[in-house]
C-alpha cells in the first residue's frame, strides 16, 4: 500500500507540473531554453524510473527542431538584410549632400529593418507590440518635425536606438533558446540561506547605488543633449553629440547591468574599459574616413551606427538577465516545492513505522 500511494503521488505531481507548463503561456519558450542549455530533454516517467530511451528520443527531436527553426530563421534574416544594403544604398544616394535627410531616410530604413528581425528572432514579444511601439516614436518624430525640423531628426535617429535595444533583446532569447548564448547558467545564484538583517540592508543599499549613479548619469545626459538641440546650429555636430550622449548613457546602463547584477560574466570589466578608451577615438577616425570617400552627410551615420550598436548591446544584456532572473525564480520555486514535501515524507514514515509496530 506504502508503495502504490507514493507511485500515485509522484504522477500526480508530474501531471500537475505538466498542467502548469502548459497553462503558462508565455514562460513556456522560455522553459524550452532551460531544456536546450542544460542538454536535457522531458523524460518519461513510468513507475517511478525514467524511460531512457524516450528521454534519448525525445532530446533528438528536441535538438533537430532546434536546429530546423535556426535554420529557417538565419534564412530569412539573411534575405531581410540583402534588400536591406541595395535599399539604403539607393536611398542615401541621391540625397547625400543633405545631412538632415540622410538622416531621416537611414533611420526610418534602419528601424524598419531592425523590427522586422526582431520579430522573426523574438521568442516572448509579439509582434504587434513590436512594430506599434517602434512605429508610435516613428510618428512622433514626423509630428515634432512640423514644428522643428531639427527636433523631428533627432526624435527619428533616438527611435533607431530603441529598435536597436529591441533587436538586441529578441537576439538574446533565440540564442539562449537555441543554446548558443549560455551566460545566465553560468550566473552565479543566490544563496538559498536568507542572510541577516544587515547584511541584507547593505546587499540592498549597494544593489541601488549603481542603478542611482546611471541614472544621474541618464538625465544629465537628456540636459546635456536638450541644450545641445537648442544651441548646434551645425546639424553634423548635432547628431553627433546626442550620439555621444546616448552612447555614455547605455554604456552606463550596461556597466550596471553586465558587472553587477550578471557578475560579469557575459561582459568583463576589462572589456568595458577598452570599450570606453577605444570606442570614441575609433568612431571618430572611422569617420574621418567614410567623410573622405563618401562625403560629410554620409559620415555622420558613423556615430549614429555607434549608437545602434551600444543600444543592441544593451538589449542584448536585458535579454540575457531576464532569462537568468527566470532561472532563479525557477530554482526558488524547486527549492520551495521540496521544502513543502518534507512533512509529508516525515508524516509517511512515521505511519510506516507504527504499522510495522
Amino acid at each position: 500500500m506504502a508503495d502504490g500511494s507514493i507511485n500515485n503521488d509522484s504522477s500526480n505531481n508530474v501531471a500537475d507540473g505538466d498542467n502548469t507548463a502548459a497553462n503558462d503561456g508565455p514562460l513556456h519558450a522560455v522553459d524550452h531554453i532551460v531544456l536546450v542549455e542544460d542538454g536535457m530533454a522531458p523524460a518519461a516517467m513510468e513507475n517511478g524510473t525514467v524511460d531512457s530511451g524516450g528521454s534519448d528520443a525525445s532530446a533528438k527531436d528536441l535538438d533537430f527542431a532546434a536546429a530546423a527553426d535556426l535554420k529557417q530563421r538565419t534564412t530569412s534574416s539573411l534575405w531581410v538584410s540583402v534588400p536591406y544594403a541595395v535599399v539604403t544604398s539607393l536611398a542615401l544616394w541621391p540625397v547625400a549632400d543633405r545631412p538632415r535627410s540622410v538622416v531621416w531616410v537611414f533611420s526610418a530604413i534602419t528601424s524598419a529593418f531592425l523590427v522586422l528581425c526582431a520579430i522573426d528572432l523574438t521568442r516572448t514579444m509579439r509582434a504587434r507590440t513590436v512594430f506599434f511601439s517602434v512605429s508610435y516614436v516613428a510618428l512622433a518624430a514626423a509630428a515634432a518635425a512640423h514644428l522643428s525640423p531639427r527636433t523631428g531628426m533627432v526624435v527619428m535617429h533616438l527611435d533607431t536606438a530603441y529598435a536597436a535595444g529591441l533587436f538586441g533583446f529578441a537576439l538574446a532569447e533565440h540564442r539562449q533558446f537555441t543554446g548558443a548564448e549560455t551566460s545566465a547558467a553560468a550566473v552565479p545564484m543566490p544563496p538559498p540561506a536568507s542572510p541577516g538583517e544587515e547584511e541584507l540592508k547593505r546587499g540592498a543599499d549597494k544593489a541601488k547605488t549603481a542603478p542611482f549613479l546611471s541614472a544621474v548619469v541618464s538625465l544629465l545626459c537628456a540636459g546635456c543633449a536638450a541644450f545641445v538641440l537648442c544651441y548646434t546650429k551645425d546639424t553634423y555636430g548635432l547628431v553627433m553629440e546626442v550620439s555621444f550622449l546616448v552612447d555614455l548613457s547605455i554604456f552606463c546602463w550596461i556597466c550596471t547591468l553586465a558587472l553587477q547584477f550578471l557578475h560579469g560574466v557575459f561582459i568583463e570589466v576589462h572589456h568595458m574599459t577598452a570599450t570606453y578608451l577605444f570606442g570614441p577615438p575609433s568612431l571618430g577616425l572611422l569617420e574621418i574616413a567614410v567623410s573622405y570617400f563618401f562625403g560629410r552627410a554620409v559620415g555622420t551615420l558613423v556615430y549614429s551606427l555607434g549608437m545602434i550598436a551600444m543600444a543592441g548591446l544593451f538589449g542584448y544584456c536585458l535579454g540575457i538577465y531576464a532569462h537568468y532572473k527566470h532561472l532563479v525564480a525557477l530554482e526558488l520555486e524547486a527549492s520551495s516545492t521540496e521544502v513543502s514535501k518534507l512533512p509529508l515524507v516525515q508524516d509517511s514514515t512515521e505511519t510506516l513505522t507504527k504499522q510495522e509496530v
